[in-house]
């Protein structure tokens, strides 16, 4: 959506950039915004969209475009920090449409009030997963806060850091007792790497970014940029082409041709 948030997290990509990023902000109202999709819609079809940032509810009139989009394409799923997660969208949106997936951050949050948001989030019929980002110094804190988690009928999705702390690079970095907590297997990087392998990102697929360039995945971003949305003649890649990251941990390469594509027509936009 942008590259705005209420957080500042060490562990996030976007650590060191907020500023620098938070100027590629395409500026368009939330009209513009459903008409673009709905030209997408009747060009290729329904789309299952992953609705990241930044901060999806800091955007500008967000809760009224979320809804507007899930009319025209489903099943979309919100990655949020929760803070900001109200009454007023629990009531709007549409839970067999739209699901909402949570990070809990140890540097702004307490368990007891986000379990208890989160219970209000499951009441309201919404589904999604829970992320916990297995940043070193928050480690010691995963058994108890899987406990609590637990407690109340929830798991936690653990999310391997990637980066350096203290000059150690991870995931790389974990010692076999940390991948052990984590529950990573010690071929984990090797299974991530995708580079050359055949891949239908760009055209299955595609990151749309802030300032409507639409980039082939999220591993490549800038790197790749395949058009803008906005633009009239928008397409996706005619055909699979190899993979051009080494690394591949959001698991974009299910849509490569040798696994089993989901049954859904259209494309996917993150």
């Amino acid at each position: 959506m942008h590259w705005r948030c209420n957080y500042r997290c060490a562990y996030c990509f976007f650590d060191g950039h907020w500023e620098e990023y938070g100027r590629r902000f395409l500026s368009k109202s939330t009209p513009e915004w459903l008409a673009c999709w709905s030209r997408i819609q009747e060009r290729c079809g329904r789309a299952a969209v992953n609705i990241t940032g930044g901060e999806p509810f800091v955007f500008p009139d967000f809760i009224a475009l979320a809804c507007g989009l899930s009319r025209l394409h489903w099943p979309i799923n919100i990655s949020t920090n929760a803070s900001l997660l109200s009454d007023e969208f629990m009531a709007a949106a549409d839970p067999q449409r739209i699901s909402v997936s949570v990070s809990f951050h140890p540097g702004y949050h307490q368990p007891a009030p986000f379990l208890e948001r989160l219970r209000k989030l499951r009441a309201a019929g919404f589904a999604g997963c829970n992320n916990f980002v297995a940043f070193p110094p928050q480690l010691g804190l995963l058994p108890e806060l899987t406990a609590r988690f637990q407690e109340i009928g929830e798991s936690l999705k653990v999310v391997p850091f990637i980066g350096t702390f203290q000059g150690r690079s991870y995931p790389e970095g974990y010692t076999a007792e940390q991948k052990k907590l984590l529950g990573m297997s010690d071929d984990w990087a090797e299974r991530k790497r995708r580079k050359g392998r055949p891949c239908l990102a760009g055209q299955r697929s595609a990151l749309l970014l802030p300032d409507g360039n639409v980039a082939r995945c999220g591993q490549i971003g800038d790197r790749r940029i395949i058009g803008n949305i906005f633009d009239p003649g928008f397409a996706f890649l005619a055909q699979a082409e190899p993979c051009d990251v080494e690394l591949c941990p959001c698991d974009e390469w299910k849509v490569i041709p040798d696994e089993k594509a989901p049954d859904q027509a259209g494309a996917w936009i993150s």
